[in-house]
C-alpha cells in the first residue's frame, strides 16, 4: 500500500488526482497513519462499512443524551 505524507499533500494537492489505488495518509514526523485514501471508484465496495462507521460515531457522540438523570421541568413550568 502506498504511503503519502500529509506535508506532501499540502505542498502538492494534485497528488490526490494522480492516485489510482488505496493509500495511507501518514504524519511522517510521528509515523502515525492519519487516514486512508480510497478512490471513489471503489466506494460501492466499502459503502456498508462507511455507513457502520458513521453510525458508531453518531452513537458515540450522542451517548450522553439518552442517559440523563436530571429531570426537565420546563414543560411543567409552562403548563402551570
Amino acid at each position: 500500500m502506498l504511503q503519502i505524507g500529509i506535508s506532501d499533500i499540502s505542498k502538492n494537492p494534485a497528488i490526490i488526482d494522480k492516485l489510482d489505488g488505496i493509500a495511507e495518509i501518514m504524519n511522517k514526523k510521528t509515523k502515525q497513519i492519519k487516514g486512508v485514501f480510497i478512490p471513489s471508484a471503489y466506494l460501492k465496495y466499502v459503502k456498508d462499512a462507511l455507513d457502520e462507521i458513521e453510525y458508531r460515531q453518531f452513537a458515540q457522540r450522542n451517548a450522553g443524551l439518552k442517559h440523563t438523570d436530571e429531570e426537565d421541568d420546563t414543560l411543567l413550568d409552562g403548563l402551570e
